[in-house]
């Protein structure tokens, strides 16, 4: 192992003694890494608040379900068998 890491690690280190490799990587970097990676934080995110807004939706449901003298273990566990049983249906439809 020590081997492989030796070759990769000199050949790391003449590419980027290499001024032209230097500026082929920062190009891909500038003009297609970042714009990706900036992309799919952006997907990422939205995905997040979605679900976010989703169980939010679900909690109150199973608080207004729960009635008013329900504890936050109860209405946890409310939520939790729900989505539970919807991964189970979800799961079983593939």
């Amino acid at each position: 192992m020590p081997l492989i890491r030796t070759l990769l690690m000199e050949a790391a280190r003449r590419v980027a003694s290499d001024p032209e490799m230097r500026a082929k990587a920062t190009g891909f970097a500038r003009d297609t890494a970042m714009p990706a990676a900036r992309k799919a934080a952006r997907e990422a995110g939205e995905t997040v608040r979605r679900h976010r807004s989703e169980l939010d939706k679900e909690i109150e449901t199973a608080q207004s379900e729960a009635g008013e003298g329900a504890t936050r273990a109860e209405i946890a566990g409310r939520v939790t068998r729900k989505l539970a049983n919807r991964l189970k249906g979800e799961s079983g439809k593939e």
